[in-house]
C-alpha cells in the first residue's frame, strides 16, 4: 500500500481528533475500504477524501480512552516547543466545514481541486472555507 495513502489517513484522522486510538483505529477501517474498492495509487486522491470524509462525524462519537504506548513505540509526535492550541481551539469552536477544508489542502497539502472532487463541491467553495477557516484560526492564536 503506498506510504503516501497510509500517512494522509492517519493525519487526517489524528488532526481531526486528537486521539491516536481513534486515528489508528479509524485508518485501519479507511485504508481497508480503500484497498477492497481498489483506490490504492496517487490518481485516486478524491476517493480517498470522499471515504475519509463519510468517517469525520463518526469519530466524534467514539469515546476517547488511554492511549499507552509501550517502550520503543512511537507515536504522532510534534517538534519540541510545537503549540497546538491555536489548532485545538479551531478544531473545538470552528465550523466542521472549514477545519476539514483547510486540513486537507492546507495542512495535509492535497490539491484543491481533489479536495473538492472528494468533498463533492466546487474548487471555489474549497477556497472560501480554507480562507475563512484560516482567519478564524488565525484569531483563535491571536488571542
Amino acid at each position: 500500500m503506498e506510504t503516501s495513502l497510509i500517512d494522509t489517513v492517519a493525519k487526517y484522522f489524528y488532526f481531526l481528533s486528537l486521539d491516536e486510538q481513534v486515528a489508528v483505529g479509524t485508518s485501519f477501517r479507511v485504508l481497508s475500504e480503500i484497498k477492497s474498492q481498489g483506490y490504492m495509487d496517487l490518481s485516486h486522491r478524491a476517493q480517498w477524501i470522499a471515504l475519509a470524509h463519510r468517517y469525520r462525524d463518526k469519530i466524534k462519537k467514539i469515546p476517547r480512552r488511554e492511549w499507552v504506548l509501550s517502550p520503543g513505540e512511537k507515536g504522532f509526535s510534534f517538534p519540541k516547543g510545537f503549540d497546538t492550541s491555536g489548532w485545538i481551539n479551531f478544531l473545538n469552536n470552528g465550523d466542521v466545514q472549514e477545519v476539514e477544508a483547510v486540513l486537507l489542502s492546507r495542512i495535509l497539502n492535497l490539491p484543491d481541486e481533489e479536495v473538492a472532487a472528494g468533498l463533492g463541491v466546487t474548487i471555489g467553495t474549497v477556497r472560501y472555507r480554507v480562507g475563512r477557516g484560516l482567519r478564524a484560526m488565525g484569531g483563535y492564536i491571536e488571542s
